[in-house]
């Protein structure tokens, strides 16, 4: 398919609004996609916590698969686990998948302002990755000796997409001195506080646009047409390569 061709821009056209995110899955990009990790494991963290744990909380749980890889090969037969989610189309998914688990998961959206629906001091630990937090209702929530374990998308991810589109940064907060000025803020004593960053490679602009597609908030402005002649261009020059960046913090409530 030559690029700029009527097919090569209708591939494209349809690559965009052909896809939506259901949970956390980018099979479709399987072979097309490759991405670093950090050098920290995050999983690992998480599972070594929930070890010592009886009520644990997954914020952002999205179709509920992260979590259920977790809960895999350790005995939560004795622990409370409660997830939350904000995406209204997750929910269901979310729901089914952990339901024989014995986890609930609770609608709950952080961006609206709206308090986490739990008790203080009800909670051992609290995990969030790549999810939106509110430190001072983490801190509430925690029971003395809690633990807070986040990996978190830093404010400036894929600044490539952004400068190629002409879309603003829509969390610049998100950092990691922001948060850990936060998280102290609201009572917690920071044990890990780390960076990373990292490259994502698309293989075309096909790539690029279907990514795009699942994860909107990148480009929320983004259309094919709007930029045909940015992606015949990027597209002229595979593999197309993204930064990304990725912190950690976990904390703990004295």
């Amino acid at each position: 398919m030559t690029v700029g061709s009527p097919s090569w821009l209708e591939a494209l056209r349809l690559a965009h609004r052909g896809h939506a995110m259901i949970g956390w899955d980018f099979s479709v990009l399987s072979g097309r996609l490759v991405a670093d990790e950090p050098w920290w494991d995050f999983e690992a963290d998480c599972r070594v916590a929930m070890s010592s744990a009886n009520r644990i909380l997954d914020l952002g749980t999205g179709g509920g698969e992260r979590l259920l890889g977790l809960l895999d090969g350790i005995d939560h037969t004795h622990r409370t686990i409660v997830a939350t989610e904000g995406w209204e189309p997750n929910l269901p998914v979310a729901r089914s998948a952990l339901s024989d688990a014995g986890v609930a998961v609770i609608a709950h959206d952080p961006e609206t302002g709206a308090g986490l629906p739990f008790p203080d001091n009800s909670v051992d630990l609290v995990m969030s990755r790549h999810e939106a937090f509110d430190a001072a209702e983490v801190a509430r929530i925690l029971a003395p000796g809690g633990r807070f374990l986040t990996q978190q998308v830093e404010a400036r991810d894929a600044e490539e997409i952004h400068d190629w589109f002409d879309e603003p940064f829509t969390y610049p907060e998100v950092t990691l001195p922001r948060q850990v000025e936060t998280l102290t803020a609201a009572g917690l004593s920071i044990a890990t506080a780390d960076e990373w960053q990292g490259t994502m490679e698309f293989v075309d602009a096909e790539a690029l646009v279907t990514y795009l597609s699942l994860v909107p908030w990148d480009a929320p402005g983004f259309t094919v047409d709007a930029h045909v002649e940015r992606l015949a261009e990027l597209d002229s020059h595979r593999p197309i390569r993204v930064t990304q960046r990725r912190f950690r913090i976990h904390a703990v409530r004295p």
